[in-house]
């Protein structure tokens, strides 16, 4: 894939003895939080182990819905569709922003009466979310030609282009002053007395007062050394661009097992509909608790393998292995997350099942990227934890991307006034401690 390139910041000069928030981790959230924190004039040092919007960040499906989400992210993506529709000019930059609309096909009848199941919680949030008629689909999906019986669509939902957004977002900061520090992990978060301090880098100390972990599937490990116990678990999700074929609209698709969106050059990013790889490890028992309950109501959204993951996890728990030698905090620099080839092949077929006309279109190019969930399937969003001075932001369970810019000026606002200008309840970080966890809507 089209992987950013390295060397966004770099150690040229000492890191800076003291801040006013360290944000460690350098995917979309980090990247956002450090712009909307950076317009409020704080001092703020970014640290990211490998490089900017590395892994997960730059290899969404880029979506951006609102449709079908749990009730408790829909006034999150309702504020967040509002940053997006200005974002482009905001940031000076090519976003791949189309405003197209979001649009579920429904195959059969369980389809159809599982997305029509969202229209009460569409309506609870004045989202402008409808049923569509047959004849209503083909008219915004010109040539489908498998069987459907309607589906689900939202208008204002759009999408974008995952390799750009986060070192959009980065370049901006920068400007403001913001210190971006890439090859430059956490080994820890130092607190005193119940207030965060500061934070142990790999290069030094740094001084802080508040710290936001936006660390991806790291942050687990990073809390585990605060004494706070994240449930967190790692899925891998696979997606692949094709070449460009005929125009056939912007609208963010699911249909005939296929996620797909066309870009504006004409070729599509497709995914095998919402299914991801669980690779199974000795770390998928940690916490398995908090899953089992829901595995098999959603078991379909699964395919569970026994594959290199598990030696590789073995080799990393040993004393001599690079993970050891880094620590819990960074664990990992760059970890290698493999495509699934097949998944990709039954997206194309479906892709040109669904439209004969796009029968030439290949695939170009393919990745896979590491997705953090929680059991709960929605993100930690909190600045009001225990120790005084931690913001995370992590387990967006596949569905982040769309959700970074409200994220970032969530966050900044909640650090900078005490008021985070929503209703963050839902999403606390303290919900795993006091057992106070819903069923998920889906989990990825």
């Amino acid at each position: 894939m089209n992987s950013p390139a390295a060397a966004f910041g770099n150690l040229a000069t000492r890191l800076p003895q003291e801040v006013d928030v360290v944000i460690i981790g350098g995917g979309l959230m980090g990247c956002a939080s450090a712009y909307y924190l950076g317009k409020t004039g704080a001092r703020v040092l970014l640290l990211e182990k490998s490089i900017l919007a590395g892994q997960q960040s730059s290899r969404a499906w880029g979506f951006v819905r609102q449709q079908s989400r749990d009730e408790a992210e829909v006034p999150l993506m309702q504020a967040s569709i509002g940053i997006w529709r200005a974002l482009e000019q905001e940031l000076q930059s090519d976003l791949g922003w189309r405003n197209d609309g979001c649009l579920f096909v429904a195959g059969n009848e369980a389809e159809r009466d599982g997305y029509a199941s969202w229209l009460p919680v569409a309506r609870d949030f004045s989202v402008d979310t409808v049923m569509l008629s047959p004849r209503e689909v083909e008219a915004r999906l010109p040539g489908y030609a498998m069987p459907q019986l309607g589906g689900l669509f939202t208008a204002s939902d759009g999408q974008a282009e995952p390799t750009l957004v986060a070192r959009a977002f980065a370049r901006r900061a920068r400007e403001l002053g913001v210190r971006i520090v890439e090859q430059c992990g956490a080994r820890g978060i130092d607190v005193a007395a119940g207030q965060v301090v500061g934070v142990e880098t790999e290069h030094g100390y740094v001084k802080a007062k508040t710290v936001v972990c936006a660390a991806g599937v790291t942050t687990f490990r990073l809390l585990k050394l605060l004494g706070i116990e994240l449930p967190q678990q790692l899925v891998r999700g696979t997606v692949a661009r094709t070449t460009p074929g005929p125009a056939l609209s912007g609208i963010s698709t699911i249909a005939n097992g296929v996620g797909f969106r066309q870009r504006l050059d004409g070729s599509f990013n497709i995914a095998d509909d919402a299914h991801v790889d669980v690779d199974m490890t000795l770390g998928h028992l940690r916490a398995l608790h908090w899953y089992a309950p829901s595995l098999w109501a959603h078991r379909k959204s699964f395919r569970f393998n026994l594959n290199g993951a598990c030696l590789n996890d073995l080799r990393q728990r040993l004393p001599w292995s690079e993970p050891a030698r880094l620590g819990p905090g960074i664990h990992e620099r760059a970890p290698r997350i493999m495509p699934n080839g097949k998944s990709l092949r039954a997206a194309l077929h479906g892709l040109k099942s669904a439209f004969p006309n796009q029968a030439a279109t290949q695939i170009a190019d393919q990745w896979a990227g590491g997705i953090d969930v929680l059991p709960d399937g929605i993100p930690v969003i909190d600045a009001q934890t225990s120790p005084r001075g931690l913001a995370v932001a992590t387990g967006f369970c596949g569905h982040g991307f769309a959700m970074g810019p409200i994220v970032g000026k969530t966050l900044a606002d909640w650090i900078d006034t005490g008021n985070p200008g929503l209703d963050m309840r839902q999403l606390r970080l303290s919900r795993f401690a006091e057992g106070d966890v819903k069923p998920p809507s889906s989990l990825f």
